[in-house]
């Protein structure tokens, strides 16, 4: 594979890694030292020859420290080289007579490689990602555009958020009434294996039977955004004005790509 140069650059919010010429957009978050560490340093990412290709944003430098992976170095940053060290160890462990090696890896939480917003990663069991892989990953694409799904952890309270969003009518059953919903948040303690496995449930009894059971399901709390039904006409725009709030107007033309995950929602206990 060929190598691209990557331009480091940066708003308010977010470090980019850039390459105009092929296209290429990769993005982490933006911290002002961290910053200034990666910014002393060249970036790589290889030319895909296959769609895919795995090929993540690397530097050839050693100043950062051994790991070269944009995101193990974010990692590293936001916990520390002990905590990465230690979760990324290769642990044996005897069980009935036979030997099981356990070790975990950085998980890219949407399986893209240039989306290493720390949000968007965890540190996984590599058996349940790559169980992940040949799943959820897949079905969460075909799901597309009637359902997408997403989830993210919060740094601060280390807290996960799954988001669904829905571009054709779904009820759920909530003290025996039926309610429209448009987007569902579910909230969730630290437990990156609950967390993918009610995921991936969730997305396969949408898929199979457009439907699911939240008593099922193991989150501390959930909330929603009912839907809002509204009479259409010709030449409508993508947004109107309802009670003094601009809502999307979901049809043919206009739908939901992804729903982000509600800050506050994670502070709630």
């Amino acid at each position: 594979m060929v190598s691209m140069k990557l331009e480091v650059s940066h708003d308010d919010e977010r470090i980019y890694f850039t390459n105009k010429e092929f296209g290429y957009l990769g993005y982490t978050n933006y911290v002002k030292e961290f910053y200034e560490k990666i910014e002393k340093v060249n970036w790589y990412v290889q030319k895909k020859e296959d769609p895919k290709d795995k090929c993540y944003i690397y530097t050839g430098s050693t100043k950062l420290g051994k790991h070269k992976m944009l995101h193990q170095i974010v990692m590293i940053h936001w916990y520390g080289q002990e905590k990465f060290d230690e979760a990324c160890k290769k642990k044996f462990i005897v069980k009935h007579g036979q030997t099981i090696s356990k070790k975990s890896i950085v998980e890219h939480h949407d399986n893209k490689e240039h989306n290493c917003l720390i949000e968007n990663l965890s540190f996984a069991p590599d058996n349940v990602n790559k169980a992940k892989g040949l799943t959820y990953d897949q079905e969460r694409i075909e799901a597309m555009p009637d359902i997408v799904i997403n989830f993210f952890k919060d740094f601060k309270t280390q807290k996960y958020q799954i988001t669904l969003g829905f571009n054709k009518d779904f009820s759920i059953q909530e003290n025996g009434k039926s309610k429209s919903i448009t987007a569902l948040y579910l909230v969730y303690k630290d437990d990156f294996r609950i967390v993918i496995n009610d995921a991936a449930n969730l997305l396969y009894n949408l898929m199979e039977y457009e439907k699911f059971a939240l008593n099922k399901l193991q989150f501390v709390d959930y909330k929603y955004t009912e839907t809002i039904y509204i009479q259409k006409y010709e030449d409508m725009p993508p947004m109107v004005e309802i009670d003094g709030k601009m809502v999307l107007v979901l049809d043919e033309r206009t739908q939901l790509v992804s729903i982000s995950p509600d800050p506050e929602f994670y502070k709630e206990d």
